[in-house]
């Protein structure tokens, strides 16, 4: 049986253009058919502005933002419960994006 994967970590981005927040819609993984941010785990090794950087290249395929784009608004621990039943907590840094460069082009495995 394959192990469930548990993230302990994570970021999330908000691009924001015109006053308005641009989401991208989740194909696949958790929140499949929903429309959110773009983030993903932090790897170890990285800090958190680092990995939400990383992750918003990689799910766009193609914006660059850097750090001075990026403004922390919060920290959330998400209380999930695995297939299993067992309980962990996901600790989410979120951040609002005003600028970048590129375009968002549609990523396969988001």
């Amino acid at each position: 049986m394959r192990e469930e994967k548990v993230l302990y970590n994570a970021t999330a981005c908000f691009l924001i253009k015109e006053n308005k927040i641009l989401l991208g819609l989740k194909t696949q993984k958790i929140g499949e058919n929903c429309w959110n941010g773009y983030g993903g785990g932090i790897k170890k090794g990285e800090i958190p502005i680092e990995a939400a950087l990383r992750e918003l290249k990689e799910e766009t395929e193609g914006i660059v933002a850097f750090p001075e784009y990026l403004k922390k608004i919060a920290i959330v621990d998400f209380h999930n419960i695995k297939s299993d039943g067992e309980t962990f907590v996901c600790k989410v840094h979120f951040y609002l994006v005003r600028q970048w460069e590129g375009e968002a082009q549609e990523d396969e495995g988001a």
